[in-house]
This record gives C-alpha cells, sequence and structure tokens, in this order.
C-alpha cells in the first residue's frame, strides 16, 4: 500500500527547472527536505487521470521484484492529487546527472529534440556513452532498468529517465586537489568552476570531464519517471474489452516497444532483451533469475487492491477502478511470465 500526504501548506520552489511532459512541482517540507509532486497528464485530447497511480505501483512492484526503485507515494496540494517522491539531489552534498549528459558529452551532435537523432538512442550509444566516461560498470544498471520496464511495459525510458547520483561535496574537493597541483592559472579556475557544476550537462562536454569523470564518487540513481506503463493511457471501454478478450490483450502487450532503440531500430520490450542477452547470457539470465525468486502472484496483488487502501474519504473518487486493478495485475503476471520464458 501506498502512504498519503497532504502537501497544501508545503513550500513551492518554482524557481528550481524541473523536466519531463506532466505538471511537476518541487516542493519542502517542514524539515527542509525537498520532494517533486507530480501529477497526471492533462492537455487537449489526452487525459491520463490514472498516471500517477501507475508510477506509485510500478515503485512498489519493482522493490518487490527487488529492483531498486524511488518511492513514491500519494500526496494531495490543494485540489491536486499525484505522487510525490523525495529529491535525489541533497544541496551540497550530491547531485543527479542525467543519462543525456553522458550522451550528449560523448557525442556533441547528439540531440533527442531533432526528429534525425531519436533512432541514435540506442543501447550502444548508452553503452559507448558510459563506457567513454569511464562509467561503464553502470550499463549493468541499465539492464536491469530494461528488464523492468518489460514487466511494466514502460515505454518512455528517454534519456533523461536515468542517471548516476554524484558525491557533489567529495567530487568538489578531489578536483579542487587537482587544481591546486595545476601551475597553468586558467586551467586551475577551469577546474575550480568544473567543481561546483558536475551535475550540468555542459561539463560532460567540457575536454575535462573524461579526465575527471573516473575519479568522481557516485553511483547508479533509483529507477525513476516509471508512470508510462500499466495501460495508463487506455480508456474506461478499451480496457474493459481487454479484460474480456485475451487475444485483444495478448496483441496488446505484444505491441509494446522500448524507448532504448537497438542498433538505430525501436524493439520491443522481450526482442530487446534477448539481443542484450547474446551479448552477456549469463548475467542476464540471473537478473531474470532474481526477479522469479521474488516474484509472487498473491504479492502483485496485495499491491495493486491495497494501493489506494490510505486515501481519505473525501478523496475516495481518486481511488484506482477495481476493474483497472484487474487489467494491472493480469497485465504485470502475464509480462512476467513472458519474461521467464526466456531462461526456460
Amino acid at each position: 500500500m501506498a502512504s498519503f500526504f497532504d502537501i497544501t501548506d508545503w513550500n513551492e520552489k518554482p524557481w528550481f527547472n524541473t523536466t519531463g511532459t506532466r505538471d511537476k512541482k518541487i516542493v519542502e517540507d517542514q524539515q527542509g527536505q525537498l520532494y517533486y509532486f507530480k501529477t497526471s497528464i492533462k492537455k487537449e485530447v489526452m487525459d491520463y487521470k490514472f498516471e500517477f497511480w501507475s508510477e506509485i505501483i510500478a515503485s512498489k512492484i519493482g522493490k518487490a521484484l527487488g529492483f531498486n526503485t524511488l518511492n513514491y507515494e500519494i500526496a494531495v496540494r490543494g485540489d491536486k492529487i499525484g505522487c510525490l517522491s523525495k529529491s535525489m539531489n541533497i544541496d551540497g552534498e550530491s547531485k543527479l546527472t542525467e543519462g543525456i549528459s553522458f550522451l550528449t558529452g560523448y557525442d556533441i551532435s547528439y540531440n533527442p529534440e531533432e526528429k534525425e537523432s531519436q533512432s541514435t538512442y540506442s543501447y550502444q550509444f548508452i553503452y559507448d556513452s558510459l563506457n567513454f566516461f569511464n562509467q561503464d560498470k553502470f550499463i549493468a544498471e541499465i539492464d536491469k532498468i530494461i528488464i523492468f520496464d518489460s514487466i511494466i511495459g514502460n515505454g518512455d525510458r528517454h534519456q533523461e529517465n536515468w542517471g548516476v547520483i554524484g558525491n557533489y561535496k567529495a567530487a568538489a574537493k578531489m578536483m579542487e586537489a587537482i587544481a591546486d597541483k595545476e601551475k597553468n592559472v586558467f586551467r586551475k579556475v577551469l577546474i575550480h568552476v568544473l567543481s561546483l557544476a558536475f551535475s550540468n550537462k555542459d561539463f560532460w562536454q567540457n575536454k575535462y570531464a573524461k579526465k575527471l569523470s573516473p575519479i568522481m564518487p557516485g553511483y547508479f540513481a533509483p529507477i525513476y519517471d516509471n508512470g508510462s506503463c500499466l495501460g495508463r493511457e487506455l480508456s474506461d471501454q478499451r480496457l474493459k474489452q481487454m479484460l474480456k478478450d485475451k487475444t485483444m490483450l495478448s496483441s496488446y502487450i505484444n505491441k509494446g516497444k522500448s524507448e532504448i532503440h537497438w542498433d538505430g531500430k525501436k524493439q520491443k520490450h522481450i526482442d530487446l532483451i534477448q539481443k542484450i542477452r547474446t551479448l552477456k547470457e549469463e548475467r542476464i539470465d540471473q537478473y531474470i533469475k532474481n526477479v522469479k525468486q521474488k516474484y509472487s502472484q498473491q504479492t502483485i496483488e496485495s499491491i495493486v487492491n491495497n494501493i489506494d487502501i490510505n486515501l481519505p474519504a473525501d478523496l475516495k473518487e481518486n481511488s484506482l477502478p477495481d476493474n483497472r486493478k484487474q487489467f494491472i495485475i493480469k497485465l504485470i503476471n502475464l509480462r512476467v511470465l513472458k519474461l521467464f520464458e526466456l531462461i526456460k
């Protein structure tokens, strides 16, 4: 189940930048801790009103299956309901470097806003970029994300939906020490400036980034921004049809594709895993076995059916409908079984 927070009285931090397609605000609680509050997509013909539930359920399912997912809870702010997650950035301590920083640092011509660059966003490109900055140890985490996305049916794992959290304070000290040894005053100042902004993508486009990146202490960020999944875009009518029609539901699952390409082409989730598996079968199989050991249909049902149990009585109209819960449970179980077929 998910916890509930009324954050109406929390302070908003409108001057902080956020990325993504949903209405997202940064708010501060009474202890000074920053959080992200996100509502569902609603613009023009799109009204994915259950999307925030998908985000919350995905985080709980991920943890139950052994993935390091960022925790999301239910929150209300005034007349808006959505999901709440603690900020991964801690002022003066740590900062999130999104994937796009590594990609554009490796290839400055890459621009995800341009259509011709979209197919460039591939498994190979991610690997080459991380390897260039001596961060290839994190490709294993990309593998886990791809497996997780196949379970929830996430088709929006773009270059800003994964990243590395660096220890800002420790990295700054390391780079200042390097600067102190420099005889060239310009380089000394430059390195000092970089130490204050290494999470910014402009840093990774500087020639010093490759030299300094190996010494930067950090770890791969928890899996975040998982809301584009679990049929959040389906109308009530189509969802009811799929609950009755196994063929229709199977077709829906089979059509799902990963945002991460393979050699310039989009792939179905399972097909992408199969291709990665040809390179590192033992490791991928072990990741899938880890999921299989933790998987329980009863656990999935418990998480989904009780996800909104803490919603206050006056907000019950925002509960996740029972038929949508049934659909999500069926969808996850079918996707998990499909994943397990790879290691039979």
